[in-house]
């Protein structure tokens, strides 16, 4: 019998395009099937293909939970826009990853950046590591100097559009004021991962950070204290740093949660004066540090449903609407979408979660998947 499969073999091209409209996980197991289509699942050319996709489609719900020395992750579209109270999420679960520390210390997660996720076991301060969620892989950071037994880091994950160079930041503070001045950086797309040391002002980094355009931006104070006094923002490519006074009339603090508001900074948080507000400011002008700021009060019912839950903001969807989370779980875990024009509060369950109990959570909304390896 002749066959014709030769004569109407499907492009590369075009299986590329196919492939890179289906789930992560279904191309895991799509690589199993031949040799052919593992080397195409694996090619550069398709996981940049795959990024650009993802990053195109509605960004995801990203969960991680800690629980007996391992981080579990899971990701999940948004509901349908508004919410419905009577829709749950039924998140997809990654890959775990196991803690290198001892498991009774806690590990502290930054924000995905890019598909990859930076974690510090809290046991061990001058060692991080990089998590792909999607294909399991980790990798641990060579570690960084410590000047005493008492400074402190924190991991930032940035992003050089130009070079297209992830990078990871470490920020170095002491409990003994203005003795850490000099901090690391290291480039993880050379493959080399070797720590570069870079010089700042001595400051202690408040918030997680969000990547802008290549510039990472995170709240700073100079003492321990809870106030921001300034917010931080380190050029990803010239690997500098400058800096955004925060005017005293803002009262910004540790709460505080940075955005992308449409391409501008902007950042949301609670009001400690009564009754209780949600406070909205926006960089309007980074030169002149001319900032926007609107005031919603919360509906009269929002202590009713959330007195007993911690909350903490994630951040604002698209179509404006501020998503908050709890902080740890303790019996069922919600996301809570605030509508700030109609000022309605809506949750959502998210399902699969019951196994963990009194458990760290750490929510983000701009989730995408990456397919590269490390």
């Amino acid at each position: 019998m002749e066959t014709q499969s030769s004569g109407r073999e499907i492009p590369i091209d075009v299986l590329m395009d196919i492939f890179s409209r289906v789930p992560a996980k279904s191309i895991a197991r799509s690589r199993c099937v031949s040799k052919f289509w593992d080397s195409i699942l694996c090619h550069p050319d398709f996981t940049d293909l795959f990024l650009t996709m993802s990053s195109i489609r509605q960004p995801l719900l990203f969960f991680t939970l800690e629980d007996n020395g391992k981080l579990f992750f899971f990701s999940s579209p948004h509901p349908q826009n508004p919410p419905d109270e009577n829709t749950s999420l039924v998140p997809t679960c990654y890959h775990v990853h196991h803690n290198h520390s001892p498991t009774d210390f806690s590990s502290e997660v930054s924000s995905p950046l890019r598909g990859f996720v930076c974690s510090r076991d809290m046991g061990s301060l001058d060692t991080m590591v990089i998590c792909n969620p999607v294909t399991g892989e980790s990798v641990s950071l060579p570690k960084v100097g410590l000047k005493s037994v008492n400074t402190e880091t924190r991991p930032y994950l940035g992003y050089d559009p130009i070079d297209k160079q992830l990078k990871v930041l470490c920020i170095k503070f002491d409990d003994i004021p203005h003795t850490c001045d000099e901090h690391q950086v290291l480039t993880l797309e050379n493959g080399k991962h070797l720590w570069r040391t870079i010089q700042c002002k001595p400051h202690y980094p408040k918030s997680d950070g969000i990547c802008i355009d290549g510039t990472l931006y995170y709240t700073a104070g100079f003492d321990m204290r809870i106030s921001v006094s300034m917010i931080v923002c380190f050029d990803v490519r010239s690997e500098k740093f400058s800096f955004i006074n925060i005017d005293e009339s803002m009262l910004m603090t540790a709460s505080c949660t940075l955005i992308n508001y449409k391409g501008k900074l902007g950042a949301l948080q609670f009001s400690f004066l009564p009754p209780k507000r949600l406070e909205f400011w926006v960089l309007q002008d980074a030169q002149k540090y001319i900032w926007s700021k609107d005031i919603y009060t919360l509906p009269p019912f929002w202590n009713n449903e959330v007195k007993r839950t911690e909350l903490a903001i994630v951040g604002m969807t698209a179509g404006g609407e501020v998503v908050l989370t709890p902080y740890c779980l303790v019996d069922a875990f919600y996301v809570y979408y605030f509508n700030l024009e109609c000022k309605s509060l809506t949750r959502v369950r998210v399902q699969g979660f019951e196994m963990f109990k009194r458990t760290r959570v750490y929510t983000s909304l701009d989730y995408v998947e990456n397919l590269k390896l490390m």
